[in-house]
């Protein structure tokens, strides 16, 4: 064990001509064999492994390599990286551009920090602008990467797509009744009626969110399977069609 520990001496000598040394008391880094990230960097030991930090190369930065007296030598983290992708807006004014990441490398969990919406911290962001953003991953060890991206506005004029069925059962499909586009103009109107002609329903300012028919009636009470008609007005203009309900 001393024949070992002099040759590790001369190749810590030979390397502190060129770089900054960086000593720490001796420790046991834990009682059973495993992998332990310091300072951003991976290290792997064995039971009881006593570790003592003798260089550091480059000094600072998330690329540091840490050469130590023990049985094992530190090995770099795998690379943060993302996979990027985004949408641009799909007609004027809609404001419906996304975009969504999927990250590899680094270690879990990761920080997202979209300029759009600071808070908000999740792989994937819609209803954005046209505009340039920006989009950072850090990860638990303080590895960063980030990125540019513009949705670009689009000049072709929207058009309200009305769908002929509803089926509020619960399971997260076709649950409300969409109306593709209505929200571009608020001051809209929309009327359901059975097949007698009776409405059953209305509403003003439809927005397929807090204002949305989900197969009920004005009481909010729920209506049988059938086929209904409606009347939707917006900004001047009338669609009539049906709907068909199914639970």
């Amino acid at each position: 064990m001393k024949k070992k520990f002099l040759a590790l001496s001369f190749c810590c000598a030979t390397l502190l001509s060129f770089a900054q040394t960086d000593t720490l008391a001796p420790m046991v880094i834990s009682s059973s064999g495993n992998d332990v990230t310091v300072g951003g960097v991976e290290l792997s030991y064995t039971v009881g492994e006593a570790v003592i930090t003798t260089l550091q190369f480059p000094a600072v930065g998330p690329a540091a390599m840490y050469l130590t007296q023990g049985f094992h030598q530190p090995t770099n983290n795998n690379a943060l990286n993302f996979v990027f992708n985004s949408s641009n807006e799909s007609c004027l004014g809609s404001n419906d551009g996304s975009a969504f990441l999927l990250i590899s490398g680094g270690t879990a969990p990761y920080t997202i920090v979209w300029s759009a919406n600071p808070i908000f911290n999740s792989t994937a962001i819609d209803s954005l602008k046209p505009g340039t953003y920006t989009v950072s991953v850090t990860d638990a060890h303080g590895l960063n990467k980030n990125t540019t991206f513009t949705v670009v506005g689009s000049t072709a004029e929207c058009m309200i797509k009305i769908y002929n069925g509803v089926t509020p059962n619960g399971d997260g499909h076709n649950d409300t009744w969409t109306i593709d586009n209505i929200e571009l103009w608020p001051d809209n109107s929309v009327a359901i009626y059975n097949r007698w002609g009776s409405e059953v329903w209305h509403a003003n300012g439809y927005n397929n969110t807090s204002v949305v028919w989900k197969g009920d009636n004005q009481q909010g009470q729920a209506l049988p399977d059938a086929t209904y008609f409606y009347l939707v007005t917006v900004s001047g203009k009338t669609y009539k069609g049906w709907v068909q309900l199914t639970r």
